[in-house]
């Protein structure tokens, strides 16, 4: 909904009632995503604690009912499928707006953002293999990425409703980097501790690995998270 809701910051009318916080800038400004970036600064505190008036959730933490995170089937060496269940995601409150690119006339957003540290806890069922070994499990796992660099596009299309000509998401794109990944997964392999804490310890010594042949499911969850 983040995603989303900065169309409204350039005058794009949204199927919901703005609240008074939300400045809009003019589509006829030559600096138009200067002045959606100010703004876009300005609006994101505001809408972290969240906004029933316009359905907007609590940001911090955020809740997602499921996160699957699973190989890209590009032949790497992690091969393992995790998904999380009543995920709490942490950090967004820190995030910051870094650019925004607009195109009307394309009907397209780009933005960039920094995430110092996002935390992603939750119940998780995991099964797979990670380099040569087999991993299993069901427990708590605690997912933490740190120094996230995150570029997104939105798409967008104009409806009409009643007369009214409304601003409808179609599609994104996210892709990010980031200078760390850490893991926790408790009760791997039937709560044996031995097996567990060496899973554990196979998963954050190989990270980078971990990252690069999870990254387009991860994008994906990134995604879900600001859209």
């Amino acid at each position: 909904c983040t995603l989303v809701f900065l169309l409204s910051l350039v005058g794009l009318s949204l199927a919901v009632k703005l609240p008074a916080y939300v400045k809009t800038c003019s589509r006829n400004d030559p600096k138009l995503s200067e002045c959606a970036l100010r703004h876009g600064r300005e609006m994101i505190p505001k809408i972290i604690p969240g906004d029933p008036s316009i359905r907007l959730p609590r940001l911090e933490p955020l809740l997602l009912e499921r996160v699957e995170i699973h190989p890209s089937g590009n032949g790497g060496s992690i091969n393992m499928r995790l998904v999380c269940y009543k995920c709490q995601v942490a950090g967004l409150s820190r995030a910051s707006l870094n650019d925004i690119k607009l195109d009307l006339n394309k009907k397209h957003i780009d933005i960039r953002l920094s995430i110092p540290r996002l935390m992603v806890t939750g119940k998780y069922d995991v099964s797979g293999k990670v380099l040569v070994f087999p991993i299993t499990g069901k427990g708590i796992s605690n997912i933490t990425l740190t120094d996230l660099d995150v570029n997104a596009g939105l798409d967008w299309k104009l409806i009409k409703r009643k007369r009214h000509e409304y601003s409808q998401f179609i599609r994104h794109k996210v892709t990010f980097t980031a200078s760390g990944l850490k893991i926790n997964l408790s009760n791997l392999f039937n709560g044996d501790k031995l097996l567990s804490d060496n899973m554990n310890m196979i998963l954050n010594a190989n990270w980078r690995e971990v990252l690069q042949d999870l990254k387009p499911s991860i994008s994906d969850t990134v995604g879900q998270i600001i859209r």
